[in-house]
């Protein structure tokens, strides 16, 4: 079951040292979605999903407790493909991050 929460329209800055921290793919988003929080799951890590009318939508982790540092991973439909771009703060674990979305796309 996917959880809602309302997500801010202000974005945070990319960390460095996360120079791939945008992909594509050609799998639905709602599978993509499926993918990427059944690893969030498994790792026992907090995720929330905002679904977008057009398709597509916002995972995160804001408002989790004790998350001090939030994601914000927009999944954009643009019909044959879908562009992934992880927003994450300084701090945040934007590498295991990296490593569930590739493992998705």
């Amino acid at each position: 079951m996917l959880a809602c929460l309302s997500v801010s329209a202000a974005s945070a800055g990319v960390p460095s040292g996360l120079g791939g921290a945008e992909r594509s793919t050609t799998k639905p988003a709602d599978q993509f979605v499926a993918c990427f929080v059944a690893g969030q799951d498994r790792a026992s890590q907090p995720w929330s999903f905002v679904p977008r009318e057009s398709g597509g939508g916002t995972l995160s982790n804001l408002g989790a407790k004790g998350v001090t540092n939030p994601y914000f991973l927009r999944v954009a439909d643009l019909g044959w493909k879908r562009d992934i771009r992880l927003e994450a703060t300084n701090g945040s674990s934007g590498e295991s991050l990296l490593r569930a979305i590739d493992r998705c796309v």
